[in-house]
């Protein structure tokens, strides 16, 4: 079973956390996956049983819905980098990953169909409010800045659009800190040289990934006025500085109350967070239920193509979860290659019927085809059970030395298989020789390049499908079969359990 373990700011005071921080050890017998972020320490790990509880939880997480700033976004990176960390360091089990995978696609979706972020301040954000409280001109202030990371570029930002103009970037490595400064026109310190540029510091904003204190009272000047802000987790200011006279400090906890003041999230964007959530975790549950009772691959037939073998990947790269076997089969229409189906000689079932006869006799449990390709009427015991939309059903040109439709020489030859494509083209070009052209897409290409026939048409999805977009002289403006480009899985009729796997996406 899937557990975790959590610490966080709902539950403990920052100066707890801190201490927990300096004594865990992510030491696990099981593979799992460490989350740490300001307000958070999180241990996933286990295999098998997910329960709803511990999906919830990941889930909210991931969409700020725990956050100490409501619907934060950069949770969602600190999972994700979580998340990778783990899978590039162990082998983790299937449950984990498809936890987290889902928690990732949760927190995108929150995001995308709720308002919940709009309303949210981030930690730069707010330390910029915090300056701005304290009725500080920024254009005459000097502003030091500590640490490189996104969390100080994002400040140095904000302060130039405020139009401050003594900003200052401290840090361990010098380099560091000039390659972030450059962009911005900033002068640079070196960290260990404090006591000097501090002297004349106003405001000092800090986030560094430092393990103790780095600036102390003794750093500072006496009765000299100071904003001090620190943004990092454990605190780079020893909280002492904040008994200096003239010295006001803020830490991540005090920017994070600023922030709660300061936001209202309304509850019926809390509320859609929550319900993608429970469909979500609903999901989540019926995929893992899903993959118990298919642990057997499922047996796949599709045509030896390669095409027919990157779609019938592409329909399981929709359903990663889900084992399959392929085997594969010439079809009629691949046998029997001088078969125009230009003039009519084919027979209905030309590309279908071998992959058919492969489920009436229990050889295989599905076939995937291109939808176009399927007969007016199935076999009475078959029935189509999923069929996915195109993502592009246009034709496309395919000539040598990629010469256009419009400028084809008189009486040049175009290949096409389709009665369809042929009148299209001699409506627009009535001079050109329509020829029969057969074979898979690469063997049609080819007949274009070896000049056999000087264009060819070619459906484009096809082309795209097979990497070969280079391949496109141009997109035509015909009218196409109006399953080009669909795919679609047939099986024989009463197999409920096969529609269910195969319904998500489906326009069935």
């Amino acid at each position: 079973m899937i557990k975790y373990e959590s610490i966080n700011h709902q539950h403990t005071s920052l100066a707890d956390r801190e201490e927990y921080f300096r004594q865990v050890k992510h030491e696990s017998d099981t593979p799992s996956v460490f989350l740490q972020t300001c307000n958070r320490m999180e241990l996933y790990h286990g295999s098998g049983e997910v329960p709803d509880e511990v999906a919830r939880h990941l889930f909210r997480v991931v969409s700020g819905l725990e956050s100490a700033i409501i619907g934060e976004r950069a949770v969602q990176g600190q999972v994700k980098e979580a998340y990778t960390l783990a899978k590039q360091t162990q082998k983790l089990p299937t449950e984990l990953h498809k936890l987290f995978e889902t928690a990732l696609q949760v927190g995108k979706r929150v995001r995308t169909e709720t308002q919940i972020s709009q309303g949210a301040v981030s930690h730069s954000l707010a330390a910029i409010e915090i300056i701005e409280q304290e009725q500080i001109n920024l254009q005459d202030a000097r502003i030091t800045i500590v640490g490189v990371n996104k969390l100080t570029e994002e400040i140095i930002k904000f302060l130039q659009n405020k139009k401050a103009k003594l900003v200052f970037l401290a840090n361990r490595t010098e380099e560091k800190a000039r390659r972030m400064a450059e962009p911005f026109g900033i002068d640079i310190f070196r960290l260990e040289d404090k006591h000097n540029f501090l002297k004349d510091t106003d405001i000092l904003i800090s986030a560094t990934s430092a393990p103790d204190a780095i600036i102390h009272p003794d750093d500072l000047t006496p009765g000299r006025s100071l904003l001090a802000i620190d943004l990092a987790f454990p605190r780079d200011i020893d909280p002492a500085v904040a008994q200096m006279e003239n010295v006001k400090l803020y830490n991540l906890h005090d920017v994070e109350l600023k922030v709660k003041e300061n936001i209202s999230i309304r509850q019926d964007e809390v509320q859609k967070a929550e319900q993608i959530i429970e469909e979500a975790i609903a999901e989540l549950r019926e995929t893992l239920e899903r993959r118990k009772r298919y642990k057997k691959a499922i047996r796949v037939t599709a045509r030896s193509s390669k095409l027919s073998q990157i779609q019938v990947k592409e329909v399981f790269g929709r359903f990663p979860d889900t084992p399959y076997r392929l085997i594969t089969r010439q079809s009629y229409g691949d046998k029997h290659q001088k078969i125009s189906l230009l003039n009519g000689e084919a027979p209905d079932d030309m590309f279908t019927r071998e992959l058919d006869t492969a489920l009436l006799t229990g050889k295989a449990d599905i076939a995937i085809h291109s939808a176009k390709d399927l007969p007016e009427s199935l076999h009475p015991d078959l029935e189509v059970i999923a069929l996915y939309e195109a993502f592009d059903k246009t034709d496309s040109l395919v000539s040598r030395d990629h010469i256009s439709l419009a400028d084809l020489p008189e009486g040049s030859s175009v290949g096409t298989s389709s009665p369809l494509r042929r009148a299209e083209l001699l409506q627009l070009r009535p001079d050109l020789k329509i020829v029969s052209i057969r074979g898979c897409i690469e063997d049609r290409v080819e007949q274009v390049r070896s000049g056999k026939v000087d264009a060819a048409i070619v459906a484009t999805c096809a082309l795209k499908r097979l990497g070969m977009e280079d391949e496109i002289t141009e997109v035509l403006p015909f009218s196409t079969h109006p399953m080009q480009g669909r795919l679609a899985i047939t099986a024989l009729k009463g197999r409920d359990d096969l529609k269910t796997i195969f319904a998500k996406e489906s326009i069935l």
